[in-house]
């Protein structure tokens, strides 16, 4: 079972979880049976399709010469690559037709939330098949991937969108198209993938007289600053949409809550984009963390303090608790 939860990433669940329950949650019950066969189903969404990554960066050959990778199952040979294949690519068809009948099912715009599933999955499974190390902009179809799976989401339990809808898929999109394109290349700038748009823009790793990894930012450090920066106006944006909905003390909170996020966000972005000796322990922590931030800034926007504060809970617990068992550390070694 370690191994299957390794391969799939498990450790991760949490920000698809809320990536898709947040929207449907701005206008659907809490403890209602629908939400909690949303919430089970969205754990396995996020299983299988980031299971079927790791699967086809291995099966293809990429992570089978990328280092930092030699201890991950299928390549240490815990799990084979037959069984993984019919395990992963078999899951995933039964859970897309799931999906399908979900919609169906609760949604009251079916048309639109059918159309982001399909979204979700055509530009998920083109991330996942290739373009994610043989495109420069690889990074573009996981990030609307995404944002489909947020609109999936909203469409579960919205007929329209309206505009704090559109303002936070817009946020969800920046989200992890800065996790992708500015993060998740930094953790591999040392295996020099062509898909690394960092690299074209002058971040490289030199080495110190004294043997350790220096990192360079380049022109990437406006890249970073720009993407994250237009992130958190997002937010601010969505905040302010917000306004005419709230009570004052539940104004005043949600202003509190989302500067106090939003801060530790920009903290963890210093320390991802200033130069810097490069130990990639601490820099996955930092992206973790400043993942977590800014998924959890806008949560309190979006729904009611009780609601959201056990999600938010839950994710934590569960993020450190899990990357404990996994891989005996609080960061995933990915």
């Amino acid at each position: 079972m370690r191994s299957w939860l390794q391969l799939c990433r498990a450790q991760t669940a949490p920000a698809t979880l809320l990536c898709i329950l947040v929207p449907y949650l701005h206008n659907a019950s809490f403890l209602d049976l629908r939400t909690l066969l949303l919430a089970v189903s969205t754990i396995l969404f996020h299983y299988f399709s980031f299971g079927a990554n790791s699967l086809m960066d291995t099966a293809m050959g990429y992570d089978q010469k990328d280092p930092s990778k030699q201890h991950h199952p299928l390549i240490s040979g815990a799990i084979e690559l037959h069984k993984a294949h019919n395990v992963i690519h078999w899951g995933l068809a039964l859970l897309t037709a799931w999906a399908t009948a979900l919609t169906l099912w609760i949604s009251p715009n079916p048309a639109s939330a059918m159309a982001a599933l399909i979204l979700w999955v055509a530009f998920g499974h083109a991330y996942n098949d290739g373009l994610s190390k043989e495109s420069l902009f690889g990074f573009m179809s996981i990030s609307i991937c995404c944002t489909a799976s947020s609109a999936w989401g909203w469409f579960l339990s919205h007929e329209t969108i309206g505009e704090i809808g559109w303002i936070y898929l817009a946020y969800v999109f920046f989200t992890i198209l800065f996790q992708i394109s500015y993060s998740g290349f930094i953790k591999e700038l040392e295996i020099g993938e062509r898909s690394n748009i960092l690299t074209r823009m002058g971040a490289f790793l030199d080495v110190t007289w004294k043997g350790e990894k220096l990192f360079k930012p380049g022109y990437a450090i406006f890249y970073g600053l720009s993407i994250k920066g237009l992130n958190l106006f997002l937010g601010g944006l969505l905040l302010w949409s917000s306004m005419g909905l709230v009570m004052l003390v539940d104004l005043i909170s949600r202003w509190v809550f989302y500067g106090f996020f939003a801060g530790l966000a920009l903290f963890y972005l210093y320390k991802l984009i200033r130069p810097r000796i490069y130990e990639r322990g601490n820099e996955l922590l930092n992206m973790s963390l400043e993942e977590i931030c800014t998924i959890y800034a806008p949560i309190l926007i979006m729904l009611g303090f009780l609601e959201g504060s056990i999600l938010m809970v839950a994710g934590v617990l569960y993020f450190f608790g899990i990357n404990l068992w996994l891989w005996k550390k609080p960061f995933p070694r990915v």
